[in-house]
């Protein structure tokens, strides 16, 4: 699309319909508005009112992913959520976000037992910050401040060797999913009542 006013149009009209949708079924609209293009959104402005899209939607939830260095988006609208990118060339950039109170996503090495992969456990901590595991979804919005969201290497990435892979040693402790935890609970549990 050439206009960038009509792009926007159609943006708004696409995320009130979302809106309008989600408040019939008690749900909060959540969007991800950049797939690869890292557009600094909170600096586009349209409409006769030259707003932002934050601006005019207040009440969705907007989230992206960036490369961008965190003290050059430091005005982040409360509706809208960053994810700085780790890359093979800006790990100190990364560990600026995380300072600065900002999640981070990076991406592991997972390699299981039988060698296979993306199916491996990911690391506990990272640089010192404990890991989230970013592959149970995708609504960054959802974790604390500073966390490190943990992806594990699919595709091309499984054969990195550039440095954007971090490779895990054989031998760290690794974060447990969802689904091991619940089923490490439910095994406790079982004892628990064996015992009592």
């Amino acid at each position: 699309m050439q206009d960038r006013e009509e792009f926007f149009r159609h943006l708004a009209w696409d995320i009130e319909g979302l809106a309008l949708k989600s408040e019939r079924r008690g749900l909060v609209p959540a969007v991800r508005l950049d797939g690869t293009a890292d557009i600094k959104w909170e600096s586009q402005r349209f409409g006769p009112e030259r707003k932002t899209i934050f601006e005019t939607f207040p009440n969705v939830q907007f989230y992206d992913y960036t490369k961008w260095p965190a003290d050059k988006r430091a005005e982040i609208p409360a509706n809208y959520h960053l994810t700085h990118s780790r890359s093979e060339d800006n790990e100190q950039m990364i560990l600026d976000a995380l300072a600065f109170g900002r999640s981070v996503a990076v991406v592991f090495s997972t390699p299981t037992k039988s060698g296979k992969r993306p199916a491996g456990k990911l690391p506990l901590t990272w640089n010192g910050y404990e890991i989230v595991d970013g592959d149970e979804s995708d609504l960054r919005f959802l974790d604390r401040p500073g966390s490190v969201v943990g992806l594990r290497a699919k595709g091309k990435a499984q054969n990195d060797d550039s440095g954007f892979v971090v490779q895990v040693k054989e031998g760290e402790e690794h974060v447990i999913s969802s689904n091991d935890y619940q089923q490490l609970v439910a095994k406790m549990e079982a004892r628990v009542i064996e015992f009592a």
